[in-house]
Formats: structure tokens, sequence, C-alpha cells
């Protein structure tokens, strides 16, 4: 195959083009999460307009390398490059580049983004619509600019050796297309602009409504712990009060518990570190009988009892005096009121399923979770559905991928995903700890894919009815113009025609009629008269070729359809029994002896043998769709479609018995003699073969081993797979 030769000047203008647009690429303009609008694939339509593939090919890889050094995503090349061949050859056959853009991303784009996205790339099938329906976006904005740029620079109109149209194209057509471009842009950047306004205002509400949600619930933590530690504090002042009466200490606990449940146990210890007192009773109860109760390790009784301070611990898992994970209050009480002799501690553990509670009760969203977390970063609680254990550190990542949008983004799960699960806002509280909102980020994602799919339901109703108003439109403006050019043509005879120029048609077009109407009865007059001539022409050489074509399809001397008709005609019956599903018989017939009957009778009786075998056939064999033909000599070809096997061998033996029975009569010495015809054939599916001389061969066959059999003999091959 030879190649097309390489026209410089087209090669060094798509390779300028593609470096344009890799600069433009290098720069994507963004519009939320990870929809960026390329506009440097304009110059990729650009050159598959003027140029035609292969150089808007070339334009496509440099073009696309400006998105693969920003994305680093190497499928930019196949997507844009398969588009930019697409186009060009769309271009070839006169198919407006629009439309052509549109048919790429909807038979080879999508399948191919959903392919790529499905097996190739980390994201969730959630995404898949969104990121499909953007592509198409970008695929309609930057086919509508370029060819607005062709419309717009007049050097592009006539751009040296550029792809010419094959036919040349109807003005009502351009305008069409033309008035469908500018709605389709303007509609476009439209539906873009309410969507980016409408998913700001969105993601605005949402940055209210997480900040508000999070300040709520550190504000309730935070009072939560303060009213507990005044608890503790207060506690521990009445038991210095009581510090000389240690058998007070257990009733004064148990009053204290039963009025603040939010401690899941108290205790009193003595200097000693043995617990005294303790709530509920029966836990210490239940201590007591195996050993005695000792939390000098405790890091709540060391800091309280030594430091002399109100202590609040991180989150630790309870051990012997309760087993649950556990953030303790402690602070001592003394044996006097100057606090110089410490008389023991006071220890409260704080029940952090208060934190559900309030997780469950505020009216956050289904979509909405709670991550709490010590000054250590140990989960103090996490909302049930992300699967998080207390006591393990939070860990997470800030998600700064290619998902762009003015939310706090974090991923859990998958911390090296591009793709974001949650937006977040958080707040840290007095005492270290850290309250964390999440929302999942898909939802918000979800409804962007909402809005844009329904924003280009409407673009598409729209340009529907732009389409058919455009081809209204521009009839107004060619029709009167059609009208003008009818008058040079036989229909212009019509009134109706010439009733379409008249003083509501434009003042440029009636004049013009005017001036044409003179000369318009004369060339009416030559062309009736040169159209009598061509008619009488016309009519004689029909008959010419409806003869010719008798003389060509037919045998003269017998008046059947000759072999070539057959086999011409074989394929239509073989469609025709395909669509049917019904069998096709093919039979080959062979006179037996047919040289005896000329040498005995001489060829005159030869002739009249084989003219009354061909009577008695078409007798036989009389359907219309049967083809009934002389194969050559005193061979004869059958060709019989929707066949009944049951019955087709003694349908051709009844035809075989009746030419043995009949008399034939000399035309010259009037003797009479009878003639036998062997007979073979195949019956089969349609499908069987798509050639006639298969089946032919398998008939000639059979026919052979009929003349070894003795002749006057039918032998048929009945295929039914």
């Amino acid at each position: 195959m030879k190649l097309p030769k390489v026209n410089q000047q087209h090669l060094l203008f798509s390779i300028a083009l593609g470096v344009v647009g890799l600069l433009i690429n290098y720069y994507p303009i963004q519009f939320f999460a990870n929809v960026q609008f390329v506009l440097g694939n304009t110059v990729t339509v650009i050159a598959a307009v003027l140029l035609g593939p292969w150089y808007a090919f070339v334009t496509a890889m440099l073009a696309s390398t400006g998105l693969m050094i920003n994305w680093d995503s190497p499928h930019v090349y196949l997507f844009f490059g398969l588009e930019a061949l697409f186009l060009g050859y769309a271009r070839r056959r006169d198919i407006y580049a629009l439309y052509a853009d549109a048919a790429y991303w909807l038979i080879i784009g999508a399948p191919l983004v959903y392919v790529y996205v499905t097996f190739i790339m980390d994201i969730p099938s959630s995404h898949l619509g969104f990121i499909i329906a953007k592509q198409g976006v970008n695929g309609l904005v930057y086919t509508s600019i370029a060819s607005l740029l062709i419309l717009a620079i007049p050097k592009l109109w006539f751009f040296k050796d550029k792809v010419k149209d094959r036919h040349r194209r109807l003005l009502s057509a351009q305008l069409t297309y033309f008035f469908t471009l500018m709605v389709t842009l303007t509609l476009l950047f439209s539906a873009l602009i309410f969507n980016y306004y409408y998913l700001e205002r969105q993601q605005t509400m949402l940055r209210k409504n997480i900040n508000d949600a999070v300040s709520h619930l550190a504000t309730s933590a935070q009072n939560y712990i303060n009213s507990h530690k005044t608890v503790i504090a207060n506690a521990a002042n009445q038991l210095t009060i009581a510090a000389d009466d240690p058998l007070r200490w257990q009733p004064i606990l148990s009053n204290l518990h039963s009025s603040y449940p939010g401690f899941i146990s108290m205790l009193i210890a003595n200097p000693q570190a043995e617990i005294v007192a303790a709530s509920p009773v029966s836990r210490l109860l239940a201590q007591s009988k195996t050993q005695n109760v000792s939390i000098k390790d405790r890091d709540y009784f060391i800091e309280s009892f030594y430091n002399h301070r109100l202590f609040v611990s991180s989150v630790f898992l309870g051990r012997g005096f309760g087993n649950d994970s556990i953030i303790a209050m402690s602070a001592p009480f003394y044996t006097n009121e100057q606090h110089t002799t410490t008389a023991g501690i006071i220890e409260g553990s704080l029940d952090l399923n208060h934190f559900s509670h309030v997780d469950q009760t505020n009216e956050y969203a289904e979509d909405e979770s709670v991550v709490m977390v010590d000054e250590q970063n140990q989960i103090i609680y996490a909302s049930e559905k992300l699967g998080l254990n207390s006591l393990s550190p939070f860990t997470f990542a800030i998600n700064k991928g290619v998902y762009q949008t003015s939310l706090e983004l974090l991923n859990i799960e998958r911390p090296k995903s591009i793709v974001p699960e949650y937006i977040y806002a958080h707040k840290t509280l007095d005492n270290g700890w850290t309250v964390y909102i999440l929302k999942e980020f898909s939802p918000l994602l979800k409804l962007a894919e909402e809005q844009m799919f329904s924003s280009f339901i409407m673009l598409l109703i729209s340009l529907l009815g732009t389409f058919y108003i455009s081809k209204k439109l521009s009839a107004l403006l060619t029709v009167p113009l059609e009208a003008v050019a009818s008058q040079f043509s036989p229909s212009g005879l019509g009134l109706n025609k010439v009733q379409s120029i008249d003083e509501n048609s434009p003042k440029e077009v009636f004049s013009l009629y005017q001036r044409l109407a003179a000369s318009k009865q004369q060339l009416i007059d030559h062309q009736v008269e040169l159209e009598d001539t061509v008619a009488r022409r016309t009519e004689e050489l029909e008959a010419a070729n409806r003869k010719l074509k008798e003389l060509v399809d037919r045998d003269p001397l017998t008046g059947l359809y000759n072999r070539r008709y057959a086999e011409r005609k074989f394929t239509e019956l073989l469609d025709f029994c395909l669509r049917s599903e019904q069998a096709i018989t093919v039979a080959v017939l062979d006179l037996d002896l047919f040289k005896k009957i000329n040498d005995n009778y001489g060829h005159l009786a030869g002739d009249e043998c084989l003219r009354i075998f061909a009577q008695l056939l078409q007798k036989y064999f009389k359907r219309d769709i049967d083809i009934v033909s002389r194969y050559g000599g005193e061979e004869f070809l059958l060709i019989l479609p929707l066949t009944n096997a049951l019955h087709i061998q003694h349908h051709l033996n009844s035809f075989r018995e009746a030419l043995a029975e009949f008399e034939m009569i000399s035309p010259e010495d009037k003797r009479s003699f009878h003639i036998t015809v062997s007979i073979g054939a195949i019956t089969a599916n349609p499908n069987y073969a798509d050639e006639l001389d298969k089946w032919i061969k398998i008939a000639d066959d059979n026919l052979y081993q009929a003349k070894q059999d003795g002749r006057n003999k039918t032998v048929i091959d009945i295929i039914t797979q």
C-alpha cells in the first residue's frame, strides 16, 4: 500500500497547533472536583477539519502531552488520539465536527472511559457517571469553540490544500449547523456557569453546616468535661470537710454517683492507694473477696495525690476495677482546710458512651460521622459506621489530589486514593482533645452529577428544538431562492412554485425572479421539445433493452432461463430462504441416452425433444419462485426454494415418471419414441453453503450415481443440519 505524501506545510502547521494546545492544556481550567476543561484540544479539532485525520493525530499527541505532564495519566493519548482520527475521517465524509464529536463520545469515548475507570483506575463505581459525563461535556465545549473559530477567522477558510467537501453543502444545512453551534455553545456555557455557582453555594452551605456541627459538638463535649471536672472538684472539697470521718465517705460517694450518672464508676483511695469506697459498691465487694485493690501505679492517683491537682487522663483501658475504655478524673482531698496533708483522692471514670448519645441525638445528616480524639491522637469515640476502634490512633490522609473543591477533604479507608472520601471540619478543646465531623464526599459528587445530567438533558431538548427552528428559518431564506432556480427546471411549470414568489418574498429575490421570468418561457419551450424527443428515444431504448435482456437471460431453443440467470438469482433465493428459515433444493437433470435420439431420429427430433421436456418441466415446477433453466446441452438445472423435504423426492419422481410415459413424435418421419431422465439433487437448509457450485457438486455426484444405477433414477441427499 502506497503511503500518502506528507505535506510539509500541513505537518508544520499541525505541530505548531499541537504546541499551542500543549501550553493551554498545561493549565486546564478547574470547574469542580475532577472536572477540568481542556481547551487546548480546540486546536486538535481545527487540525481535523482543515488537514484531515493523521495531521490531527500529530496535533492531538502534542496537545495531550500537556495533560500528561499535569495529570500523569497516559489514557489521554488514547482517548484524544482516537478522537482526532475519528473527527478527521468524519470530515472527509462531510460530517460536521460538532455532530461527529457527539457521536464519538457516545459510541467510542464513553465505553473506553468506562473500561479505563473500571479496570485501571482506583475510583469507586459511583463516580463513573460523573467522569463519563464530564468527558463528553469537555468534547462539546472545545469542539464548539473550534468550529466557531474556523467560521470567524477568514484565513482558515482559504487555507491552502485544506480538506475539501466531497459534495457541495446546502445553504440550509450550513445555516442550521451555524445556529445549532451558536445555541450549543451558549447553552453549554450557561449551564456550566449555573452549575458552577450552584455547586459553590452547596459547598458554602456544607462548610457552614459542618463547621456549625463541629462547634456545637465541641461545645457540648467541653461542657460535659468541665461539668464533671467541677463535680470532682466539689466532691473533693466535700470529702475534705468529712476527712476525719471515713465512715461517711461511702455514703457521700454513692449519693454523688447517683446524681451524676455520667461516671461509669467512682472510687475513693486512702494515702496507701487502697480503694476504701466505690460506687457501685458491688464492684469493690467483688474485688475485695480475692485481693486488696490498690491503685498506686495509676496516673490519676499519682498526679492527684502527689502533685495535688485535679487531673484528667487520656483514654485508657480500665484494669481490675472496671474494664471499660475510660477517661479518669481525679482530685485530692485533705485532712484540714489548709490542704497540708492529703487524706486521699476521689476518682470518677467518665462514660464515653455519652458521646455516642450526643452523636445520635444531634440532627446530623445520615452521611455525617463523629470522631473524637485525645491529646495523644487516641480515639475516644468514633461513629459506628466508620469502623474505628477506641484507643487506636486516628490515622488519616489529607486529600490534595485532582478533586479540587473549596472544602477540606480527607481519606481514612484508602489514604493513597486520589478520590476523597470525606469532607471534614475539626475543633480542638481546651484540654487538647480534638473533635472531627466527617461528611461523605460522594453525595456532593452525586449532586453535581445529577445537576450536570439534568442540565444537559435540558440542553439536548433545547438543541433538538433549535435544530428544528433553524431548519424552518433556513427554509425562509432558501425556499425563495430555490423557487427562482426552479423556473429553469421542468418542475417550475407548476403553479405551486410560482406562488412562492410574490410580494411577500424578499425584494432582492422578487427582482431576480422578474428579470428571469421573461427568458424562462423560451427555455421551457425548448425543454418541452427536447423532452418529447428524449421520451421517444428513451422508450425505444427501453424496448430494445427489454428485448436484449430477454435474449441474454433466456435459452433460445427451450425458452427456459439460461445458466447465467440461474447463477445470478441463486443468491437472492438463498437470502429469501434464510429469512424464512426454509429449505432449498438444487437438482441437476440429464436426459438419458440423448445422443441416440439425435442419431436415430435426427437433430430436429432432438430439438423437439428438448422443447417438450422444457414445457413439461415448467408444468411441474410452475411456482413463481422456482428457477427452471437449461444448464447446457441436455442438462437442466432446478432451483426450488421453500422446499418440503418430505415431499420433494416424490415430486421429482412424479415428473420423471410422467416424462417416461410421454410419447415423443419425430417431426420428420412422425415416428414415436420415449425418453427418460436421471436426476441428482440436494435438499438442505440455506446456510449449508453460500456458493451454488457447492450445491451443484453434490447434485452432480448424485446424478452420476443415478446413471450408474441404470438411469431413469432419482438420487437425492436431504441434509437436515
